[in-house]
This record gives structure tokens, C-alpha cells and sequence, in this order.
């Protein structure tokens, strides 16, 4: 990775350059060094391979530009250059921006902070200095893990049952600096944080579980990466002979990592400025009113103790900030960049968008403007969006596990989901996902048989799962959603009539 005094000297020296261009009235100029380290596991017992993968690196490293011309303040260009951060580079950088500018009557400016960034405690962990080898060490001690509980948990007299092993150990690190016109000084951040997501599947008869570990220091990568592959074979190996459950609508705890997905593809796209701008929000016309069950309330944090990843300043050069979403059930709270956030408040249809019980004038802080990549790490390439960090749900009056699953009596525990999408466009709130793993027939208020993976589709809506939930789980939970730039803390929660449909056995996998 370029060092944070390179990137700090070319965006200083940047600055100065187009701050010296008279046809130009704003600019801003971001850098910034990326590198996502993944450790891929490849293990399978009854045929060769290679255990884990060889460590790949995915690098970038580059700078882009956005510039406002003086003769119409609507008027934007932007660019950017890999690999080179050089005069050389910022002159042609500049170049293709005049070429590309267009004039956007929306354009409000570029995002504007004349104050100096509070001093933030506490910085990045000893991960942003982690190399290849502690990162193929964790991956082989989850190898070895898996072995080992394997081994241990299907006796050799047994029917031969084969053991398949995938996933991955990545460790994702960048740093920035950006520099504006309307930004005061050079402002710079990085971060890193490491996720695992381990899968154990036996064959013959098939089942399947999943665990994971996500932290932001050595240490966390050392010590809960450890038995995530023994973790993930024990649990398989109970799942052994799931059932098929016959199509209709039952009672079902719903565990951290099926809450994550439903509010990472449903419930987190549909609370940002632009979801209400284009009236694509499943809160629609909700906005200050309630929209969850009273005991739940939802926040975006991007620095925290214990939370993976800590970010003190957007991709926009301002604070990143804590930003409350839903308190006790009430919508009060929407994520941002600087340019959605005025094409919302500048929306003379704003109040039927936002709905009766908005305030008449509100604000919403862009704090939260990322140029991610896939994956999450910082991208010069990308432009401003709007993301999330550390999203955490609390809860009021929870209830542990136990408890909840004694409350539902007869129903599902669904442990693990996938191809969660929405239906009938985001707005209508109805999605569907598929039930993949780690899930148990529940009678009688305990847990029973385990469920065969994909065999059943959920199909439903987001208030019933969030609007009147039989319980709700007390202990906040870390969750990771495939692909997904966020992490997630969350309860379980218990809901009633949810409607399963059957998915046929030759497409089950």
C-alpha cells in the first residue's frame, strides 16, 4: 500500500495546482490506496485439493478528480488516473474532466466543511501492518479444525461421508486523502478489518452450516478465526438427515444472519435520501412514523469499540457520524451523501415522498458518502455513494434464544438464508430467500429435527417480520452478508405466519 504522507503530499500538492486554475470555481481531489487480501479454503475429503488457495492480493491505488467550472456552477467534470500519482497525471486527469463535464441543474456544489475535523480517539488496529502469512495461518487453522471434528464426529465404520470445506479468511485495508476547495486542510482516514465466512457440507446424506468472525486487530484474527472450521463441521454433522417440511405458513425465530440479509438488502436500501427522492423507499410516505415494532431501533455506527470497522471520515472529506435510523419503531433518521441529501431537500414533492409526519423542514447530515469498491474497501474509481458501516440493532424487553423458541412452540428455526431479493420492486417491501443451513424444526417450544437445506423459499413482507414480532432476542449478534460493504450486529427475532413455499428437490443442490 502508498504510505499516508504519499497520499497526503499528492492531494497537498494537487490542491495547489487546480486552486491556482482560473476556470475553475470548485474542485476536489481524492486519493487513495486499497488492498484486500483473501485467503480462499478449498477443502474436500475424498478427492485432492489444495487446502487453501494461494493468498490473492487485489490492489488499487489512484486518484480521481471532480471540478466546477466557473462559468456555470452547475456545470461538473470528473475523472480519474490508476496507478500514477504524479503532475503529470493530475494535468491529464484535469484534461478528460473539462472533456467529460456536463451541466447537472441538481448539482448543488461540491460538499462543503470550512471547519477543522474534531480529533477522534483511539485509530486503526495493528491489522493495517497484517501480511500474508498471519492471514494463510488463520485459514490453515480453520482447515485443521474442520479435520479435525470431522474425523472426530463420523466414525471410519460409518457409511463414507464426505466432508467439503469452503469459504474464505479476507482482510481488507485502505487510506485516503482528500482534498477540497471547500474543504479546510487535507483530510485523510484509513482502516482495516478482517471477515471469515466458513461453510462445512457432508455429503451423503447432504447438510450443511456456516460460521463466522469478523475483527479489527491481530488478535481478533488469531483467536476467532479458530474454531470456525471445527464450529461449522460439529454443526453439520447434527444437521445430518434434515427433513422436508410440506409448504405453508409457520412460526419462525429468525437468527442474526437472516435479520442481516433482510436488512441489507430491504430495510438498509430503502432508509437513504435517495431511496425517498425516487419514491423507492419500502417506507414510503413513512417517514417519522412507525415503521418497526416499538422495542426496535436501528443505527448506522462507523467508529466504535468492538464494531470491525471504524471510519472517522466519509470519501466526501466530512465526519463520519453515528446516524440513528429507527428509534423505537419511528423512522427519524435517513443515510446520505452531500448530493442526495439536497436533491431531497430541495424536492418540491419532499413532503408527500417523506409523508404527514416528516417535519417541515428537515435535515439530513451527509454523513455518510463512500467511493467503495466490491467488497468494501475505498475505490478512487468509484463515485460518491451512500453506505453504510456498522449497522446495529437494539432491543427493548428482549428475550434469549431459548425463550423465544419457547414462545413460538411449534414452528422453524431459520438459521441461515441466501438469494434474498425484494419482489414487486423495493418500494412494495415483499422479498423472498431461500433457506440454506443451520435451521431446526422447533416443537413444542424446543428445538427438534433439522431442516433439509433449500428446500424452502420465504416469501413475505417486511412488516410482517418487523412491524409485530413474537419476541425479540436480547443479545446483539456480529453477522456478515455475502458481498456486502456493511457488517451487522443483531438480534434474532421471532415472527408469526410467515408463508414458505417448497423449492423442488432436483433444484435444491
Amino acid at each position: 500500500m502508498l504510505a499516508l504522507a504519499e497520499l497526503k503530499k499528492f492531494a497537498a500538492e494537487g490542491a495547489r495546482i487546480l486552486g491556482s486554475d482560473s476556470e475553475i470555481a470548485q474542485f476536489e481531489l481524492y486519493c487513495s490506496s486499497t488492498e484486500q487480501l483473501v485467503a480462499r479454503l478449498n477443502y474436500t475429503s475424498d478427492i485432492p485439493s489444495r487446502g487453501v488457495e494461494e493468498c490473492k492480493l487485489m490492489a488499487a491505488d489512484g486518484f480521481a478528480i471532480r471540478i466546477v467550472t466557473r462559468r456555470n456552477s452547475h456545470e461538473v467534470g470528473h475523472s480519474f488516473i490508476a496507478g500514477d500519482l504524479s503532475r503529470e497525471a493530475l494535468r491529464e486527469a484535469l484534461a478528460r474532466a473539462r472533456r467529460a463535464a456536463v451541466i447537472d441543474p441538481h448539482f448543488p456544489g461540491l460538499p462543503n466543511d470550512p471547519r477543522k475535523p474534531a480529533a477522534r480517539a483511539g485509530g486503526t488496529g495493528d491489522l493495517i501492518r497484517t501480511g500474508n502469512t498471519e492471514v494463510a495461518n488463520a485459514a490453515w487453522a480453520i482447515v485443521d479444525g474442520a479435520i479435525g471434528a470431522f474425523t472426530k464426529g463420523v466414525p471410519i465404520e460409518s457409511e463414507r461421508q464426505g466432508l467439503v470445506l469452503g469459504g474464505d479468511v479476507t482482510l481488507t485495508r485502505d487510506r485516503f486523502a482528500i482534498a477540497g476547495s471547500n474543504l479546510s486542510g487535507i483530510r485523510t482516514d484509513q482502516t482495516a478489518y478482517f471477515s471469515s465466512s466458513v461453510t462445512a457440507i457432508i455429503k451423503s446424506p447432504e447438510s450443511r452450516a456456516t460460521a463466522i468472525a469478523l475483527g479489527a486487530s491481530r488478535a481478533d484474527l488469531r483467536n476467532k478465526t479458530t474454531r470456525l472450521g471445527h464450529d461449522a463441521v460439529t454443526r453439520a454433522i447434527a444437521m445430518r438427515h434434515g427433513v422436508r417440511l410440506a409448504p405453508g405458513r409457520y412460526r419462525i425465530v429468525f437468527g442474526p444472519q437472516p435479520v442481516a440479509e433482510m436488512l441489507c438488502y430491504m430495510v438498509i436500501p430503502s432508509l437513504t435520501t435517495g431511496a425517498f427522492q425516487a419514491s423507492n423507499s419500502a417506507y414510503h410516505g413513512r417517514f417519522g412514523s412507525g415503521v418497526m415494532d416499538s422495542r426496535l431501533t436501528l443505527f448506522d455506527q462507523p467508529a466504535a469499540a468492538g464494531r470491525a470497522i471504524a471510519r472517522n471520515i466519509t470519501c466526501e472529506g466530512l465526519p463520519a457520524r453515528r446516524t440513528m435510523l429507527i428509534r423505537e419503531g419511528r423512522a427519524i433518521g435517513l443515510l446520505s451523501n452531500f448530493y442526495d441529501a439536497h436533491r431531497l431537500a430541495s424536492d418540491e414533492h419532499r413532503g408527500g415522498k417523506l409523508g404527514p409526519d416528516a417535519p417541515a423542514k428537515p435535515e439530513f447530515s451527509a454523513g455518510n458518502g463512500y467511493r467503495l469498491g466490491e467488497g468494501g474497501g475505498r475505490r478512487f474509481d468509484s463515485h460518491p455513494g451512500t453506505a453504510a458501516t456498522n449497522v446495529v440493532m437494539r432491543t427493548l424487553g428482549g428475550v434469549d434464544e431459548r425463550e423465544m423458541i419457547r414462545l413460538v412452540g411449534d414452528g422453524i428455526y431459520v438459521g441461515r438464508v441466501w438469494y434474498t431479493y425484494p419482489i414487486n420492486g423495493q418500494r412494495a417491501g415483499d422479498f423472498t430467500c431461500t433457506i440454506t443451513g443451520d435451521s431446526y424444526l422447533i416443537w413444542d417450544g424446543k428445538l427438534a429435527e433439522p431442516l433439509a437445506p433449500n428446500c424452502l423459499r420465504i416469501n413475505a413482507n417486511l412488516g410482517e417480520i418487523f412491524s409485530a414480532p413474537i419476541a425479540v432476542g436480547r443479545r446483539t449478534m456480529p453477522a456478515i452478508v455475502w458481498g456486502a460493504p456493511e457488517m451487522f450486529y443483531v438480534p434474532s427475532i421471532a415472527a408469526d405466519s410467515i408463508g414458505l413455499s417448497a423449492v423442488a428437490p432436483e433444484s435444491a443442490g
